[in-house]
């Protein structure tokens, strides 16, 4: 799994820490490398906004001199909802007991959760 070249220090840092979360036998697709990949541009965008912000304070002056919120502020809140939905689309297994599953049969078996779910909720059964 090479790391994507032009990645700043943020985005090394979480590629390193994606990598080494699969275990062994696990391996991302090539659809998942391409989300990793611009998860951890990302992470390198929200950096350099988190350091702005850092620099600059929460406010900066409008254009007619009124006091505002700094726009970094937002772009960052943006930015971290970004990350998440990025990171949310790869499946990384919790338990260590789970047997080795391909990218194409994580993703068929959250698509046939996703059905059940929706039968349940049709027949009015709870979830279980």
């Amino acid at each position: 799994m090479r790391q994507p070249s032009g990645l700043g220090p943020a985005g090394k840092s979480l590629w390193r820490k994606m990598r080494d979360a699969l275990p062994p036998g696990w391996a991302y697709d090539e659809r998942e490398l391409a989300i990793l990949a611009a998860a951890c541009r990302q992470a390198d965008d929200l950096a350099l906004l988190e350091k702005a912000i850092k620099r600059d304070g929460a406010t900066a002056t409008g254009s007619k001199g009124q006091l505002t919120v700094n726009p970094a502020i937002p772009e960052a809140r943006q930015a971290r909802i970004v990350l998440s939905r990025l990171l949310g689309e790869l499946s990384i297994p919790v338990e260590s007991d789970e047997k080795p599953q391909t990218a194409a049969s994580r993703r068929a078996q959250r698509a046939a959760d996703a059905r059940w779910d929706q039968h349940r909720s049709r027949q009015g059964v709870a979830g279980g």
